[in-house]
């Protein structure tokens, strides 16, 4: 690949326009993220670094290069925004629901059904302790299938009304209102993630893991 060809070269910069030229095309892929990011990292480019990290991370969460890079590249990041350590078993669940990608979870969830379904089917072959086993099985399997999709459920609740966006520029000034004119609130640097609340073009509500909220320039932010 000519891209892998450049970066190889030391040329990250051109390296980086055909990345992206590659996933504009739709050809986004967990590998392609990660070279795309370390293109970014050694340019210098932290926002976008973190950025691809994370969208390489959305297709294989598990992915530990992704997670080694990403940590790295969070290490460097200005801002500290510093919340509460959550409970314990919220702190799990969380970890619960980044395990899989979306897809790996229907994957699994399909995959436990027809393994319960298929325990069922064979204890009808059986009789007496067998049989109990066999449907003790499929039901605990069934149990599976229902907490499962309740965790899919959440995620798939999260993806399709929380958006979210990293910070590529330097330095964003959020404001009171979408409006430079406004008062300004805080500023933010390059890598901090962000929840994205709503838009007003050329300005979008964002909102920080510690509470904090304001408008900021939509061109401040690549949404993930």
């Amino acid at each position: 690949m000519e891209a892998n060809s450049f970066y190889s070269n030391q040329y990250y910069s051109e390296a980086a326009d055909l990345y992206n030229q590659l996933i504009n095309q739709g050809y986004g892929h967990t590998n392609l993220y990660y070279n795309l990011g370390n293109a970014y990292y050694q340019l210098g480019d932290l926002g976008n670094a973190i950025w691809a990290y994370e969208k390489g991370l959305e297709l294989r969460p598990r992915d530990s290069d992704l997670k080694f890079n990403l940590s790295v590249a969070n290490a460097r990041i200005v801002d500290r925004v510093r919340v509460p350590e959550p409970f314990f078993l919220l702190k799990w669940y969380g970890a619960l629901k980044q395990s899989f990608s979306p897809s790996q979870w229907l994957m699994t969830i399909s995959s436990v059904l027809l393994g319960a379904a298929m325990l069922s089917a064979f204890a009808r072959f059986f009789k007496n302790r067998l049989s109990q086993i066999l449907m003790t099985a499929s039901s605990a399997g069934l149990v599976m299938v229902i907490l499962f999709s309740a965790v899919f459920a959440d995620i798939y609740f999260d993806i399709s009304d929380i958006e979210t966006g990293v910070v590529v520029a330097q330095e964003g000034r959020v404001y009171t209102a979408p409006s430079k004119s406004s008062n300004l609130l805080f500023v933010i640097h390059e890598g901090t993630k962000a929840e994205i609340s709503s838009r007003q073009y050329p300005w979008i509500e964002i909102e920080l893991i510690d509470g904090k909220k304001g408008w900021l320039d939509s061109n401040s932010l690549r949404p993930l």
